[in-house]
């Protein structure tokens, strides 16, 4: 219901829709660097994989030497070789 109300009041203000909190904002720089805003979580964190918790579901990245560099409220900052990204459930 909360969803449904804040998707339509973006729709009316015409706003975009990386205004929702919930909807995670990507940033790659590179192939060694990317920042995830809006994440609520890490659930795993190895040099091989990182599983980040968000309102899309599960992001899962992979690459080699990977590393949570900054955990901040609601960002994360990988650092290694990006190779694959992905939403599971």
């Amino acid at each position: 219901m909360k969803k449904e109300l804040l998707k339509k009041t973006l729709r009316l203000l015409d706003l975009p829709e990386d205004m929702d909190p919930r909807v995670p904002r990507i940033t790659i720089l590179g192939r060694e660097k990317m920042l995830v805003e809006n994440v609520s979580g890490v659930r795993r964190c190895t040099e091989g994989e990182v599983l980040l918790l968000t309102g899309c579901g599960t992001l899962q990245v992979s690459g080699e030497g990977l590393l949570v560099k900054e955990l901040g409220e609601s960002r994360a900052l990988l650092t290694g070789r990006l190779e694959r990204w992905a939403y599971g459930e």
